[in-house]
């Protein structure tokens, strides 16, 4: 499909959002690439914790294993069974404090933007229907919606700045009916 930008009128310029992401062959700036970024899932763990969360049931299961297995560790030193034993445990121990305080790190910068929205999976739909919809004129860097895009009927929106995307896509997505989303404010 070729959409044409609804400031210099080429087509050849114009790609959906979501397939300028992943263009490596004409790469977007990092500063570009942030802006017009998805927002992750509300109420979605972050890797890093689901990771470390991951580490420490296998490290706990190396931990059971050991202990479960009757051997002493080959040493006659007490200190080194004790920690032959129990060691797996204490690195799961580590890894699961680690992961939940990543995990309520992330929890917290969430509840100190609760009012932003979306805050439910269905509003992160509606922003998501809108994100994907979107296109992208790399010549002109501004973004906008072709008509029909959003719903049949939908009017095509104007061309809005890429640093505005965040706040226009949401401005959008909030509508109930989507009307009204051809504004440039």
């Amino acid at each position: 499909m070729s959409v044409s930008c609804p400031t210099c009128a080429a087509t050849d310029g114009t790609v959906a959002v979501r397939k300028a992401l992943l263009d490596a062959d004409r790469p977007l700036d990092p500063q570009t690439r942030e802006l017009l970024s998805m927002r992750p899932e509300p109420g979605k763990s972050t890797g890093a914790a689901i990771t470390l969360f991951v580490l420490a049931g296998l490290a706990g299961l190396v931990g059971l294993r050991t202990l479960l297995s009757g051997d002493d560790g080959g040493s006659s030193d007490t200190a080194y069974r004790v920690g032959y034993h129990y060691g797996g445990f204490l690195v799961a121990a580590i890894l699961l404090g680690i992961g939940l305080a990543v995990h309520a790190d992330h929890r917290s910068r969430r509840s100190d933007t609760a009012d932003r929205w979306p805050g439910t999976y269905e509003q992160w739909q509606q922003l998501q229907q809108v994100w994907r919809e979107t296109w992208l004129c790399r010549r002109c860097r501004v973004v906008f919606l072709p008509a029909g895009s959003l719903r049949p009927g939908f009017p095509a929106s104007p061309a809005i700045p890429v640093t505005r995307f965040p706040e226009w896509t949401e401005s959008v997505a909030r509508q109930d009916d989507h009307s009204g989303a051809a504004t440039s404010d």
